[in-house]
């Protein structure tokens, strides 16, 4: 018993010394109620002098109509922020529940503004109804922002949630709706629905300073890949029309830009324009940032009458598994591409062979600077970028800072459309001869899951998907299989287990497994410990 209660201890100190912060946000603090939904009632329990919050508060809004001609700026602390009415929480529900505060924006700034969070701290805005009526075009960045600062050990969490965004916002919010970087945690349960709206999001995302290094998403694509863990920003059970779910080029006040860790799944698209429900920029396609690092999408639900592609990869890796297009469906499942090649902007300009970032000796089938399906490699820091390693040394010839990048391929199965559309595309402007199937991605073989051991997929190339008896025996180094009938992350049940093939066949355990479903803080409200993607351990103080 002495034995067993130290090791028992031990377990907890370590937990303890490893998220001292994490133990400090699951601190309930005291519920402030304000006087009215004005922004001058609010603003008095948030930064005085009725109460100055602190780590773990809620604060409470009544229900009314309020029109605020300024918003609310949160500088270092994270609690809670809520209006009044039933939300929803279930995995079953879509969208937002019902809600009786109302606030309308003419303030020129977002109604919500969190600077200068980090890792230990959570942050929630949830159960309102946001409008935008009324205010001039481009007026606000967006509805709410968040902006933290990660370290080693993780980034600080938001939640945003059960939010009924009035149609109305396109021109007025000229970033989307929410904006974040160097933030973990969750939007889910929102609400959104533009008449007309080709690129209009929800969230911008971004990683610019990851672990707390550097800028632009830099050391994001020097690390290694985090999915299948809490180490992103994710989006589910959002009910969206008209607007895309995800983009990378617009900073949140107070924050950067780049390197985008992000998960979309579970949501409704009840209507979708344009390109990408959950897509964003590639490096170079806007100046110096970094692209998508990483994504990880999966049972989403759309409709779409008008859409070239459900969904596109510019830069990093990602993960595109079990979502369902109807309607007359879209041209392409997914498209993934080279930015360089269309925006040849500085600091990164054309993939030519010429840059110092460029891969020589270069040929047509040279790999480009951060293209789909490339890990981690060196570190590039500063404005105009130079090696980490040698920052001294100004990048000047060709080559000399290419940061040689390991292999993380893009795995795509379970994509169902009306129209049977082409699981990857890759456009021949010069991406076509760099980002090669069953190297830098591996497409699915067919949107039918298999038959039997042998059909569609038989273990060749590409992806395929079914239920694990129907794997084929043998396989190619590289090929994966979507086990839709295994894993145990999906609300307690099977959803789905990636296997890659790997030089001695399949392996024994699954080679990726998304993260827990739902999200921890939809139920929880506070903050998640970090899961350390080499070895699978979650550390959570409760």
């Amino acid at each position: 018993m002495t034995i067993g209660r130290t090791r028992s201890l031990l377990f907890v100190a370590l937990l303890l010394s490893i998220l001292p912060l994490a133990a400090q946000a699951q601190t309930s603090g005291p519920v402030i109620s304000a006087a009215s939904c004005q922004s001058t009632d609010v603003n008095a329990v948030i930064n005085g002098p009725t109460h100055v919050a602190q780590n773990g508060d809620t604060i409470k809004i009544p229900a009314g109509v309020c029109t605020w001609t300024s918003g609310i700026a949160i500088s270092g602390v994270g609690f809670t922020i809520v209006g009044t009415g039933t939300p929803n929480t279930t995995p079953n529900q879509f969208g937002a529940g019902t809600t009786s505060t109302t606030l309308i924006n003419h303030a020129n700034a977002p109604f919500f503004t969190f600077t200068g969070l980090t890792n230990g701290q959570t942050a929630r805005v949830g159960i309102f109804t946001m409008s935008a009526n009324g205010a001039s075009a481009n007026s606000t960045v967006g509805a709410i922002s968040f902006s933290g600062t990660c370290n080693a050990s993780g980034c600080p969490n938001a939640r945003v949630d059960n939010i009924n965004f009035v149609s109305g916002w396109f021109g007025v919010a000229s970033g989307g709706l929410i904006l974040e970087d160097n933030m973990f945690g969750v939007v889910d349960h929102t609400t959104s629905n533009e008449p007309s709206a080709s690129a209009f999001f929800l969230v911008q995302v971004s990683h610019s300073a990851w672990k707390g290094i550097g800028a632009n998403g830099d050391n994001s694509f020097a690390s290694p890949s985090t999915v299948g863990t809490n180490q992103a920003f994710f989006i589910e059970n959002n009910s969206a029309s008209n607007v895309r779910l995800t983009d990378n080029d617009v900073p949140p006040i107070g924050g950067g830009v780049g390197g985008a860790r992000y998960v979309c799944r579970f949501n409704s698209i009840p209507l979708m324009q344009g390109d990408g429900v959950c897509g964003a920029h590639g490096t170079a396609w806007g100046g110096r940032f970094r692209g998508q690092r990483q994504l990880e999408v999966y049972y989403n639900t759309i409709t779409a009458t008008v859409c070239d592609n459900m969904n596109g990869l510019l830069s990093g890796t990602g993960y595109f598994l079990s979502n369902t297009l109807t309607g007359t469906g879209c041209n392409r499942a997914l498209t993934v591409g080279i930015p360089r090649f269309i925006q040849t902007g500085s600091p990164w300009n054309n993939c030519d062979g010429t840059k110092p970032w460029d891969k020589v000796p270069f040929s047509s089938s040279s790999a480009c600077l951060d293209q789909p399906g490339s890990g981690a490699g060196a570190l590039l820091q500063s404005a105009t970028p130079v090696l980490a390693s040698a920052p001294s040394a100004p990048c000047a010839t060709a080559g000399q800072c290419w940061p040689n990048p390991i292999l993380d391929p893009i795995y795509e199965a379970g994509e169902v459309t009306p129209n049977n559309a082409p699981g990857v595309y890759v456009p021949s402007d010069g991406s076509s001869t760099r980002v090669l199937a069953n190297r830098d991605y591996y497409a699915q073989v067919s949107d039918v899951a298999q038959t039997s051991a042998t059909s569609p997929f038989n273990g060749t190339n590409g992806t395929g998907y079914g239920t694990l008896a129907r794997r084929p025996t043998t396989c190619t180094t590289g090929v994966g299989y979507w086990a839709t009938d295994q894993g145990t992350w999906n609300n307690g049940g099977a959803g789905g287990v990636l296997y890659i093939c790997g030089a001695s066949g399949w392996p024994s355990s699954p080679s990726y497994a998304p993260y827990s479903y739902p999200h921890p803080l939809t139920t929880s409200g506070t903050s998640v410990g970090v899961v350390d993607p080499s070895s699978g351990l979650t550390a959570t103080v409760q």
